[in-house]
């Protein structure tokens, strides 16, 4: 067993999406974890990636179930946030998945065509789902970055959707502009044959089931967790019901692949 402190009630977190039922999604981790440690367990689910990074801040959860930029955020403040699991595919990279973020666009044919428009003063409005997205905004606002100057760059109108699918929608009823959205979401939802893709990113690691040390023996956890087949296959079907990116997987893996240190020391060197 897993030993804890003497506090009572251990909370598993994540944060709420429109559309998917998160608390049911994590159910199977607090049951798991409530057999482990022989400890009542409750579910929190924040309003939003970066709340549920506060709430771990705050010592006030114990474990998480974020998404990449919330996982990245936790371990900027606390190093002693512990990987515990990820889902995983059957293809041969621990984190490789079809989990990527595309730029798409309506009335805009490439990245010159969006330069010219700017260049020309031209307002260009880019959707995007809410601030925290890893796919639905921070990945494409950072190619977009990379791709205009300053000034171009400050030129678009950023407007949040709430969804993936609401930044299709949107997009489709104006006249031009581009959209942030996991290229998943745009093969499953886009049926509009005037928005194309105008680039998609390389694959990108999932946010990892996260053990916050203060009331937990973290490393006694995620053995635990590894030796237990019957949790890993519960908890692994329970993610999969609240996290559409999951599809493909069909098993958790207990090795933090190296991207998330390269990921984490690059956020640290920009902060």
């Amino acid at each position: 067993m897993a030993q804890t402190d003497n506090t009572d009630t251990l909370v598993v977190a994540t944060y709420a999406y429109p559309g998917l039922d998160r608390e049911n999604a994590v159910a199977p981790i607090q049951a798991w974890l409530a057999q482990e440690t022989q400890k009542p367990v409750s579910i929190r689910v924040a309003s939003s990636p970066t709340e549920l990074a506060s709430w771990a801040e705050q010592n006030i959860i114990d474990i998480a179930v974020p998404n990449l930029t919330a996982y990245l955020k936790i371990r900027q403040q606390n190093m002693g946030a512990h990987f515990i699991a990820v889902p995983k595919n059957y293809r041969p990279h621990v984190i490789k998945s079809q989990y990527q973020g595309s730029i798409i666009a309506k009335g805009i044919g490439s990245f010159n065509e969006l330069n010219r428009q700017l260049n020309k003063g031209n307002s260009v409005t880019v959707f995007a789902v809410f601030p925290d997205s890893t796919t639905g905004a921070l990945i494409g606002l950072s190619k977009l970055r990379h791709s205009l100057s300053e000034s171009q760059f400050k030129k678009l109108q950023l407007v949040y959707a709430g969804s993936h699918e609401q930044v299709i929608e949107q997009l489709s009823n104006h006249e031009f502009g581009i959209g942030i959205v996991a290229a998943s979401a745009y093969r499953r939802v886009n049926q509009d044959s005037r928005i194309t893709e105008l680039w998609r990113s390389s694959n990108v690691p999932f946010g990892p089931i996260t053990c916050i040390p203060k009331r937990l023996s973290c490393e006694a956890l995620k053995q635990a967790l590894a030796r237990n087949i019957s949790a890993n296959q519960q908890i692994l079907t329970g993610l999969k019901n609240g996290w559409p990116e999951f599809e493909h997987t069909d098993s958790l893996s207990f090795h933090e692949h190296k991207v998330y240190s390269d990921l984490l020391r690059e956020q640290l060197t920009t902060r």
